[in-house]
């Protein structure tokens, strides 16, 4: 079904929502259901293969950038134009974070940021060190400006404004821009919610309508859905599921994870028993397409054939944000009252 044709049917889908229970069991709002496809990490391959398959077809899909990636310079990714290319297409860009992090890797909130317990070296003023209680470092930041990060103590003292973490016993020095007292040298280091709300401002200062956040590794948890809320109006994670309107939660889309050895078939075989079995919306979470790049990378022609059955088969094509308002006013208005006109007694 075209996508354009279908999003104005919402009205009248809406409307079928909140007939009597009965009636909604006979008569689907969504009859054949909806498929979203979703590409994580911005990568170039998405441009190359993925969007001409997708402009070929008429359809669109939902790219999860991560913020840091696209100006960045790296080829494997995809450029500040690029991106625009595929927003100009019709398809979705959503934030895939900014450092591509977990949230129990890094501190979760600004306030957890501050690094604490700083020493100066014995031998070096200008050198502190501390022991550093997260896995990872999302970034390390001294009056708002980014440390960079060396990997030996001899770069570490080559380079004014760096950083080191000793992974081995967890320790971490720093030669930060300015010293003075170990108790005020005022370092940072990146949390999630900096993931969230600087990926947000950098995407849209670049030019993109961003809304959506896609949690990178599929990993989410309830006090990061709440952190979310502040700046996105839905979140994507996994969980192999599909979407249904009475169990409907926009800060938890869920996704089926794709993998380069599934077969067309596969994936085919999702889409019949969720959304032409059950009337769901399916999401499938893609990374690399046509080459070797990224997170278990799928074939173009893989792809080509997943989309032209889809489309064969009329079964709306829709990105995040079009897919989760589609199925938000169903459950709003599957949750309306009925009046008693409307329900036999006895049915």
């Amino acid at each position: 079904m075209n996508r354009r044709r279908f999003l104005s049917m919402l009205p009248v889908l809406a409307a079928s929502a909140s007939l009597p229970m009965a009636v909604w069991a006979a008569e689907k709002p969504l009859p054949l259901g909806m498929v979203t496809f979703t590409f994580d990490d911005g990568l170039v391959s998405n441009y190359n293969y993925a969007l001409p398959i997708f402009k070929r077809r008429g359809q669109v899909a939902t790219a999860g950038i991560v913020a840091s990636r696209v100006t960045s310079g790296n080829n494997d990714y995809m450029n500040v134009d690029q991106v625009r290319e595929l927003e100009q297409s019709g398809w979705e860009i959503a934030s895939h974070s900014l450092t591509h992090s977990r949230p129990v890797q890094i501190p979760k909130t600004y306030e957890q940021e501050p690094v604490v317990g700083w020493h100066v070296d014995e031998k070096d003023p200008s050198h502190f060190q501390t022991q550093y209680e997260y896995e990872r470092i999302a970034g390390l930041y001294q009056d708002g400006k980014p440390l960079k990060e060396v990997f030996s103590l001899a770069e570490l003292a080559a380079t004014p404004g760096s950083y080191w973490l000793d992974r081995c016993i967890a320790e971490l020095h720093a030669r930060p821009f300015r010293g003075g007292d170990p108790a005020e040298i005022g370092i940072r280091a990146g949390s999630y919610q900096r993931e969230l709300e600087e990926s947000k401002r950098i995407l849209v200062e670049l030019g993109y309508n961003v809304d959506t956040y896609i949690a990178p590794h599929n990993y989410w948890t309830d006090d990061v859905e709440v952190i979310s809320k502040r700046y996105y109006a839905r979140a994507c994670t996994g969980r192999d599921s599909d979407n249904r309107p009475g169990s409907f939660d926009p800060y938890a889309v869920k996704r089926f994870m794709a993998h380069s050895k599934d077969t067309p078939q596969s994936y085919m075989r999702i889409i019949k028993d969720h959304c032409l079995e059950h009337g769901g919306w399916v999401v499938f979470c893609f990374h690399g397409v046509g080459d070797n790049t990224g997170w278990e990378p799928y074939s173009a022609e893989g792809m080509d054939a997943v989309l032209g059955w889809v489309v064969e088969q009329k079964i709306p094509v829709v990105t995040i944000r079009d897919g989760a308002k589609i199925m938000a006013e169903l459950k709003k208005n599957q949750n309306v009252p009925q009046t008693k006109s409307l329900v036999r007694k006895g049915s």
